[in-house]
C-alpha cells in the first residue's frame, strides 16, 4: 500500500520546502495539495461534510507554486493534487502547468481534478454550475490533446482552439495518471465511476470506508470491462482522516459522525485487500509549530519510521 499526506497548509504557514523535506524523510510516498482559487464572500449554503466552510479555505495557496518548491526540495516524494479545480483554469495554461511541474519534478506529478462544489465560485468564472462537469471532462479532453499531439487543436462546447505549439509535454508519457477527485459518504458514486471508467487513469474519493470502496470498486471493475480499459491499472486512491488510522485529531467536520478508529495496520489491510492502492492520509491543518510533530507522529502510527 502507498502512504501519501495531505499538505494542509495555508499560504501563512510552514514552507512548503520544509513539509515536503519532513514528509519524504518520514518515508511517506506522495503529498498532496488542493486548491480553491478564491472563496466568495457570499456563499448561500457555507457547510461541507455536516460542518460551516473552514476559514483556512480561504487562505489555500496556488498548489502548482507549492508543488514546485516542494520538487525541488525532494527526490522521490510524489506530487499529487487533490483536486486542481479543472473547471476554474484555462486549459491551455493549465497543460503548460501540468507539465512544467512534471518537468522540473522528474515526472512525479499525479493530477487529481474536480469540479468544485461551491456554487458562486462557478459565478465568480463565469460559467453555469450545472455545466461543470461537462466542462471539466471537456477540458480533460483538451489537456489529453494538448499533451500528446505536436500540433494540437480542439473544438468543444467549453473550449476551442485552432492548431498550436503547447510544450513543454509532460515528462510522464502519455501524460500524468489523471484521477477524478469526487465521491464520498454523503453522494452517490455512480456517476463519478462512469465518469472515472470513461476518461481517467484512476480515482481518489474521500471518506470511504474499506467496505464502501469494494463495493465501489466491483462497479467500477464492470465499467472498465464494459469499455475495453485495464481496471487493474488503476490509480485508486482514497483520503482518509489520519484519526481512523488510529493517527492523529479527530477532524472538525467528523464530529458529526460515529466512526470507531482502527489500528492503522488493520484499517490499511482492509483496503489493500478492497483494492485500494493508495491512502491519503488527512491531518490537522499544518502550522510552523506543528507541522514536523504531525508529520513525525503520524508517520511513526502508520509504522514508517
Amino acid at each position: 500500500m502507498k502512504l501519501g499526506v495531505s499538505a494542509y497548509l495555508q499560504w501563512y504557514g510552514p514552507a512548503m520546502v520544509d513539509v515536503a523535506r519532513a514528509a519524504e524523510a518520514a518515508g511517506f510516498e506522495s503529498i498532496w495539495k488542493g486548491e480553491h482559487i478564491v472563496v466568495p464572500v457570499e456563499i448561500a449554503n457555507p457547510v461541507r461534510h455536516g460542518t460551516p466552510l473552514p476559514d483556512d479555505y480561504k487562505h489555500m495557496p496556488d498548489p502548482f507554486v507549492w508543488l514546485t518548491a516542494a520538487a525541488v526540495a525532494t527526490e522521490r516524494l510524489k506530487l499529487g493534487l487533490d483536486v486542481c479545480l479543472v473547471p476554474q483554469r484555462n486549459p491551455l495554461v493549465l497543460a503548460k502547468q501540468v507539465a512544467s511541474l512534471d518537468r522540473i519534478s522528474g515526472g512525479r506529478v499525479i493530477f487529481g481534478i474536480g469540479s468544485g462544489w461551491i456554487e458562486e465560485e462557478a459565478d465568480v468564472f463565469a460559467y453555469p454550475f450545472k455545466s461543470r462537469w461537462a466542462r471539466t471532462m471537456e477540458f480533460v479532453r483538451a489537456l489529453k490533446t494538448l499533451w500528446t499531439e505536436e500540433r494540437p487543436r480542439f473544438d468543444g462546447e467549453h473550449v476551442s482552439f485552432p492548431p498550436v505549439y503547447s510544450y513543454p509535454k509532460p515528462l510522464q508519457q502519455p501524460h500524468p495518471p489523471i484521477l477524478i477527485g469526487a465521491g464520498n459518504h454523503n453522494t452517490d458514486n455512480s456517476k463519478v465511476l462512469r465518469r472515472v471508467a470513461d476518461l481517467a487513469d484512476g480515482w481518489v474519493p474521500a471518506f470511504l470506508s474499506p467496505a464502501q470502496m469494494k463495493e465501489h470498486l466491483t462497479e467500477l471493475r464492470r465499467l472498465c470491462e464494459e469499455r475495453g480499459r485495464d481496471f487493474a491499472a488503476m490509480d485508486i486512491t482514497v483520503l482518509v482522516p489520519g484519526h481512523l488510522l488510529g493517527v492523529g485529531e479527530q477532524p472538525a467536520f467528523f464530529a458529526h459522525r460515529d466512526v470507531a478508529p482502527q489500528e492503522a495496520s488493520d484499517a490499511i489491510a482492509a483496503y489493500e485487500e478492497a483494492g485500494v492502492t493508495r491512502l491519503i492520509v488527512g491531518t490537522p491543518a499544518l502550522t510552523e509549530e506543528t507541522y514536523l510533530r504531525v508529520i513525525e507522529s503520524t508517520a511513526k502510527g502508520l509504522g514508517l519510521i
